[in-house]
């Protein structure tokens, strides 16, 4: 069934742990995006020079070990957050069609050692949320299932990079987790929330968040054969927005990529040769070409 464009749009933005505060009713400064983002870099790079963690205990170690941030300030012989730290690019659009761009911090405090998921893929997490005051704002301790492309562009981002670990169901049935990936992130309010406040997290929040990746399932969100990642058209890397017949839904959550009537999961291969079919050779294939 197609999904109706409001919904997705309205949970592009969304972080579907974190629920909003429908009892805010203060009006709320609207400000620029490309003011704000300085702001935010400011706040966040504070935290990453005045804090660290426990980056000894994840040395050669497969086990499940929660990060903790340890204040720096009159303590020397610790190495800073912030020269621990990565950066990852996140270009940003405003109302204006004025791309700005963001920073987002990581620290890969262990990777992992199978595959990363794709920003649109479902992922197994476990996490906990922070402000740069160090107030936890959410906490999952067990691990839930969360559908990156449903989540803060900052989160999926994040997620991302890290790399899922091994799985083994115990005699009574549980199932334990090791060497999966364990990440710090850092995100300015331009790709989390901006000035969307929410119960616990007000407007123009930076967020940080503590992710580990038990597991990943790659994600076919219309169910037309065609992985959602592989339906960015466009080759941006991004498959949000790329929507080939113009109609209402975006290639990822359409069945009929090209409007022709023909669902694409019966354009694809016709033949059964496992090549993806392009009847008249002209360089589109014809799920997405309505010719064919």
């Amino acid at each position: 069934m197609k999904k109706n464009l409001f919904f997705i749009l309205s949970v592009f933005i969304i972080f579907v742990q974190c629920s909003k505060d429908d009892d805010v009713s203060e009006e709320v400064e609207i400000r620029n995006l490309r003011d704000q983002v300085s702001v935010d870099q400011d706040m966040l790079e504070t935290f990453l020079k005045t804090h660290s963690y426990n980056y000894e205990d994840f040395s050669n170690s497969n086990r499940d070990i929660d990060v903790v941030f340890d204040s720096i300030i009159n303590n020397s012989s610790k190495i800073s957050l912030f020269d621990q730290a990565s950066i990852k690019t996140i270009d940003v659009m405003d109302s204006d069609s004025i791309i700005t761009s963001h920073n987002l911090y990581y620290i890969i405090a262990r990777e992992g050692i199978n595959e990363s998921p794709s920003i649109v893929d479902s992922v197994f997490v476990a996490y906990e949320g922070l402000l740069t005051d160090n107030y936890v704002f959410d906490n999952r301790v067990f691990p839930v299932w969360i559908d990156l492309a449903n989540t803060l562009q900052g989160f999926r981002e994040s997620v991302s990079e890290l790399k899922s670990g091994n799985f083994s169901e115990n005699s009574n049935g549980t199932i334990s987790y090791t060497s999966f990936g364990i990440g710090l992130f850092f995100m300015p309010s331009g790709i989390a929330y901006f000035n969307n406040a929410q119960a616990d997290i007000p407007e123009y929040s930076p967020l940080i968040f503590k992710v580990k990746l038990m597991t990943h399932v790659d994600t076919d969100h219309d169910s037309d054969g065609i992985l959602s990642f592989f339906e960015d058209i466009d080759g941006n890397g991004n498959p949000f927005g790329d929507n080939t017949d113009g109609d209402q839904l975006w290639n990822m959550y359409d069945s009929d990529d090209d409007g022709d009537g023909v669902l694409t999961i019966n354009e694809l291969d016709k033949n059964n040769d496992s090549i993806i079919d392009d009847t008249d050779n002209d360089g589109i294939p014809d799920y997405l070409d309505p010719d064919n």
